[in-house]
């Protein structure tokens, strides 16, 4: 299984915020129809109302009718709260710090005020709850995670089981969103954007409902890695950027995550397909392969992952390797013509 690479997706996310500035043409943002500045619930309410995490920012003067603003709306005068400070500095700026030490260079341009900025808002507008031992027990596991320099690479790790899930959402369904993090229990943010709030609602069941679309910037500045999760956009599978049903045993498929549970999508007999691949079909009773098997499914026991095709975990510094996939960091090539190498910190990629 490739490694996902959280950079992209918070560059993707930032792209909302440097939208900042830009003309719009829209209808007048005083009454909440363009999903800019009134509060959740519609109506009529103070700009100090709870329950929004930008509200205010019209009574503050964030920008003028005719701008683009990000989803949380810039509050000019409204301070950066301490704990929104500590856990988006652990989350973003850490882990380059210690990759700058690693690699005895300057540390990279990070995103950490835009986190704080946006998780400020949300918890002084009383849309979701943090509580600090929650963020002393993330701290403290991304802190061993990034121990050593071996990690340094391509696919650095990202933040631990201990980091996911520690907002609580305080905002029911058909309240205004600005993160499915939030919305109450499993409610998702639907139709959110970078720029343009959403409301929460269950997870769709309809094959109406597309899905696969939405840019939740906070969860991406706060990594926030397993909120498809936590807060599903549908109630079955997302396939095809539509919610449906899981694909029945012997059902055509293009990943094991579009079959029932407990299948596997497996290539199978039958003319290959326009990209020259065989068709792939689920298939039942086929367990979760072992370390050293084939994972023909992309399906691996426990914390294994499938690398070449094989189910094993990422190799340590000194191991030797092939290709940076293989390896907690990158693959430190010797320049010979075998192409073999050794795992360690590559400070030469990102």
């Amino acid at each position: 299984m490739r490694p996902a690479r959280p950079a992209i997706a918070a560059l993707a996310a930032l792209a909302g915020v440097l939208a900042l500035g830009c003309p719009k043409t829209a209808p007048d943002r005083a009454g909440g129809a363009d999903g800019g500045a009134a509060p959740h619930g519609g109506a009529a309410p103070s700009a100090s109302a709870s329950g929004d995490g930008g509200a205010a920012a019209a009574a503050s003067g964030g920008g003028g009718a005719e701008d683009v603003e990000p989803v949380y709306p810039i509050e000019a005068n409204a301070p950066a709260l301490p704990l929104a400070e500590k856990l988006c500095n652990a989350l973003t700026t850490l882990p380059e710090k210690r990759r700058a030490e690693c690699c005895n260079a300057k540390p990279s341009i990070v995103i950490t005020a835009e986190c704080t900025r946006q998780l400020s808002a949300a918890l002084r507008h009383d849309a979701l709850a943090l509580e600090e031992k929650d963020v002393d027990a993330c701290i403290a596991a991304f802190d061993k995670t990034l121990e050593g320099c071996d990690w340094v690479g391509p696919f650095p790790p990202g933040p631990p089981a201990a980091c996911q899930g520690i907002f609580k959402g305080k905002l029911a369904a058909g309240q205004r969103c600005r993160s499915s993090l939030e919305c109450t229990g499993d409610l998702r943010c639907k139709d959110l954007g970078p720029t343009s709030p959403g409301r929460c609602a269950p997870a769709g069941s309809s094959e109406a409902t597309s899905c696969g679309g939405t840019v939740d910037s906070l969860a991406t500045y706060t990594r926030q890695n397993d909120v498809d999760k936590r807060h599903p956009e549908c109630k079955d599978r997302c396939i095809k950027h539509k919610c449906q049903k899981p694909v029945d045993e012997g059902g055509a498929c293009l990943i094991s995550a579009d079959c029932q549970e407990g299948m596997q999508c497996l290539p199978a007999a039958g003319p290959l397909q326009k990209n020259g691949q065989p068709p792939r079909k689920c298939v039942a009773g086929k367990a979760p392969s072992k370390e050293g098997e084939a994972c023909p499914g992309d399906v691996c026991e426990g914390t294994l992952q499938c690398i070449r095709g094989k189910c094993t975990n990422k190799k340590a510094g000194g191991e030797a390797c092939t290709d940076d996939f293989e390896c907690r960091g990158g693959c430190l090539r010797d320049g010979g013509a075998s192409g073999k190498g050794t795992c360690g910190p590559r400070c030469d990629i990102r």
